[in-house]
């Protein structure tokens, strides 16, 4: 707490935190939502906006941020793979969602993200993990190409295979432009621009100002 409140410009939010149940094993639900309570503490001292984790919680995760939006400055429901009706419950809470290719896997993946509000989007890679799969039905977007190498033929320049790297946000904003039906340039902005409203919210007034 003392390094979110005293990080000045490093430290932009707090996170992730959340609900997890596909790993219980590791963690049970009480003890996960004991600590998510406290931590939705500690992030409203630290008037920071919030990392979301929430996977396959069958609803927990929305009820408790419902019940605790005013301890909340903001966030971004990472990686989501929600449905369509999950999607929207987080967004009229005021939440941004981010996208990745975990969420692109199938056509209902697809579909969710389609309706996706363009002013609650946001593009992440979650690398090096969740990466586009080269069967997957979002595969057909993707316009942009690197040159890639398994991981013991690394060399400078190139792509390594199967690992997510930032540089594949381009996939998942071709992938997005696509299946809203949008141009790559607007959706682009959109989502940049909600970025920094949430990360960096007096970058935002500033730039409206203007």
């Amino acid at each position: 707490l003392a390094l979110a409140k005293e990080g000045g410009e490093r430290v932009v939010a707090i996170g992730e935190i959340g609900l997890d149940y596909d790993r219980t094993q590791f963690c049970d639900k009480d003890i996960q939502m004991k600590w998510f309570l406290r931590q939705l503490e500690l992030a409203k001292d630290a008037q920071l906006p919030i990392i979301f984790h929430n996977r396959n919680t069958g609803g927990d995760f929305e009820r408790v941020v419902r019940e605790n939006r005013d301890m909340i400055a903001g966030g971004v429901v990472h990686s989501f793979t929600g449905d369509v009706d999950e999607m929207k419950s987080l967004c009229d809470l005021g939440l941004y969602i981010g996208i990745n290719g975990c969420a692109l896997k199938t056509d209902e993946g697809l579909e969710m993200a389609r309706q996706i509000p363009l002013d609650r989007l946001v593009l992440e890679t979650d690398a090096p993990w969740c990466g586009l799969r080269p069967s997957g039905p979002a595969a057909k977007h993707v316009k942009t190409k690197w040159a890639e190498v398994k991981r013991d033929k690394f060399v400078m320049g190139t792509m390594v295979k199967d690992r997510q790297e930032p540089a594949n946000t381009l996939h998942i904003a071709e992938v997005l432009a696509a299946v809203k039906g949008v141009g790559l340039e607007e959706l682009a902005e959109a989502t940049f621009a909600n970025t920094i409203k949430v990360l960096f919210p007096a970058e935002a007034e500033k730039a409206s100002a203007v």
